[in-house]
């Protein structure tokens, strides 16, 4: 086990960053978490960052600071690997943040997956089945954005990566003796692809539920009506939710409503939608009509027999 303090230090001014990523310099590997808020926000709201070495445990309030920039020139240097645990959501963070995504990287929960620990085991899972540590999740639905925190919430935040290097050297170790040291490579190269974090647009449409209600017609007006919802959504910084729900995009879809009385009638359109956006969602569903459909996307769900087999 690392040899780390029982609290970790907690870093709220430039001087205090600057002096840790003096010490954190020479690490190898770092460990890395963040808290977040995305509630009301289409971008996520980093509020916290939590590092570790091997003798260094540290909680970042980014909030308290004037500027990220030298956190974020430390995260992007290629020369130390970054170990997270499901690192997904903290490396979109950092690209949204710094425009570039950390590597190289290890993501616990990928090559704990290659070991049988199951495809998305959780953090806590994890630590308690290699080191046999419960961990407290008391403080599991925090609001990190309020300030201040007490320390319970710090020890909390730091405790997401006081076993991180701990867990990487025991799965790596496990990897090679099982002769599957080469099999997390490609996810974990993946997870580093800057086109894994870019919003596009013109691929909105892929994420809306039961999409594959639609066919032709039905289909080009929903991929023009999510383009809108998500670039509305990213001018606004605001969940797509919050500007039309997936529901509301299938109806108008299908529908293919011509006149403000006929998208009024469309179920669960709010009315403040319609006032605000009606002549604006009218022009985006006419001008759907000449544009080619997208694709239907792959039906990939098993049948019966597959899910018994599974």
């Amino acid at each position: 086990m690392d040899t780390l303090p029982e609290h970790p230090q907690y870093i709220d001014d430039a001087a205090g960053l600057d002096a840790l990523l003096a010490k954190l310099s020479d690490a190898p590997a770092i460990a890395i978490d963040t808290e977040f808020v995305r509630e009301d926000t289409f971008y996520p709201r980093l509020c916290l960052v939590q590092l570790a070495t091997r003798d260094q445990l540290a909680c970042v309030d980014v909030l308290a600071l004037p500027s990220l920039d030298p956190l974020f020139e430390f995260l992007l240097e290629e020369n130390r690997t970054k170990v997270l645990h499901s690192g997904r959501q903290d490396l979109e963070i950092f690209f949204h943040a710094a425009g570039r995504v950390p590597s190289p990287v290890f993501d616990t929960q990928i090559a704990a997956a290659m070991l049988g620990h199951g495809e998305q085991v959780g953090y806590a899972g994890l630590v308690e089945a290699l080191l046999g540590v419960p961990l407290d999740k008391s403080h599991s639905r925090t609001d990190w954005a309020r300030r201040p925190l007490s320390e319970a919430q710090v020890d909390y935040a730091a405790n997401d990566v006081r076993y991180l290097l701990t867990m990487h050297d025991r799965l790596v170790a496990d990897l090679d003796e099982a002769g599957r040291s080469h099999w997390p490579e490609a996810d974990m190269r993946a997870l580093t692809e800057p086109a894994l974090y870019a919003s596009h647009p013109d691929d909105a449409w892929r994420r809306v539920r039961n999409s594959r209600q639609l066919d032709g017609r039905g289909l080009a007006r929903l991929a023009a009506l999510a383009r809108w919802r998500e670039e509305v959504a990213m001018e606004r910084d605001r969940p797509r939710r919050w500007i039309l729900a997936d529901d509301v995009l299938l109806g108008l879809s299908a529908a293919a409503p011509e006149t403000r009385e006929a998208l009024g009638a469309v179920a669960g359109i709010p009315k403040a939608v319609v006032r605000r956006y009606a002549d604006t969602l009218l022009d985006v569903i006419a001008g759907a009509a000449d544009d080619e459909p997208p694709e239907a996307l792959p039906d990939n769900r098993m049948s019966p027999q597959q899910r018994s087999l599974a």
